[in-house]
C-alpha cells in the first residue's frame, strides 16, 4: 500500500482522530484552583474533588476539610518550600498545572504579569447569571457616564478557570494575592479558602453537600496538558502547619 493510496490516507485520518480523542478530558477546577480531569464515561472530575476533600467520606465537606484541602494544594504549588507561592510558581501553575486559566479570553490575570482579575479571594458563585455593572460605572440616573454607549457588564464566567469551576475566578491562585506583591502566602490562601467556602455554603450550615453545590453537568470538556508534569498526581493531603 502506498502512502498516497486512499486506504492509507483514511487510516491515517482515523489514527489522528483516535489520538486527538485520547487527549480529550472532562475538566473541573476546584474552588482553590486545582484541576481534576477524567475521561468521558468515567467519574465526573468534580466528584473526584469532592471525594478527595471529604476525608471522612460522610458526604459533607466541613470548613476544616476544605481548609485542609487548600493547604495540601498550597504545599503542592510551593515547590521550593519557602512558604509562598511566588511568581515563578504561579507561572508554573498557569503553564503546567492548569493551563486552562490562560485560555478563553483571559487577559492579564496572572500574578506574573499584569493586574489580577477577581482579586480578593472571593469570586461569584456560578448560577448562570452575569455580574451587574458596579455603581462606579453608572451615573446618577443609572446610565453610563459620558457620550459613549453603555458597555456590557464584565462577565468572568467565560474566562480562564471560571469555565471549569463553581466560582467566577479566571485565575483562582493569583486571585488570593490580596496585597499584590506577586506572591501568595499561606495566610492569604487560607483567607481565600474561607471566603470561597462561605460563598459555596448556600444554606450557611458550615458544611458543603453535593446538593447545594452548583451542578456543572460533568464539568467542561478540555484537553490534557501537554507539558511535562501537567497531569501529575498530587501528593497526599496534608493540613497546613500553624504559623
Amino acid at each position: 500500500m502506498t502512502q498516497s493510496s486512499p486506504s492509507f490516507r483514511l487510516g491515517l485520518a482515523a489514527s489522528l482522530c483516535l489520538s486527538a480523542g485520547a487527549a480529550q478530558a472532562l475538566t473541573f477546577i476546584s474552588p482553590m484552583g486545582e484541576p481534576f480531569r477524567s475521561r468521558p464515561g468515567d467519574k465526573p472530575p468534580e466528584e473526584m474533588w469532592f471525594e478527595a476533600a471529604d476525608k471522612d467520606g460522610d458526604g459533607r465537606i466541613t470548613r476544616a476539610e476544605f481548609l485542609a484541602d487548600a493547604g495540601r494544594f498550597f504545599m503542592a504549588l510551593d515547590v521550593n518550600h519557602d512558604r509562598e507561592i511566588g511568581p515563578e510558581e504561579i507561572e508554573r501553575y498557569e503553564e503546567d498545572v492548569a493551563p486552562e486559566v490562560r485560555t478563553g479570553g483571559f487577559e492579564g490575570g496572572s500574578a506574573s504579569g499584569g493586574p489580577h482579575r477577581g482579586h480578593g479571594g472571593g469570586g461569584g458563585r456560578r448560577h448562570g447569571g452575569h455580574r451587574s455593572a458596579s455603581d462606579d460605572d453608572l451615573g446618577s440616573e443609572g446610565v453610563s457616564s459620558g457620550d459613549s454607549p453603555p458597555q456590557r457588564p464584565y462577565d468572568a464566567s467565560s474566562e480562564g478557570a471560571s469555565r471549569y469551576s463553581y466560582l467566577d475566578l479566571p485565575e483562582p491562585v493569583a486571585a488570593a494575592d490580596t496585597d499584590f506583591n506577586r506572591g501568595v502566602s499561606p495566610k492569604e490562601f487560607a483567607a481565600a479558602a474561607n471566603q470561597r467556602f462561605d460563598l459555596l455554603d448556600a444554606n450557611h450550615d458550615g458544611v458543603l453537600t453535593r446538593d447545594e453545590l452548583p451542578h456543572l453537568g460533568g464539568a467542561r470538556a478540555g484537553r490534557l496538558p501537554r507539558k511535562p508534569g501537567g497531569n501529575r498526581r498530587p501528593p497526599d493531603p496534608v493540613a497546613p502547619e500553624p504559623r
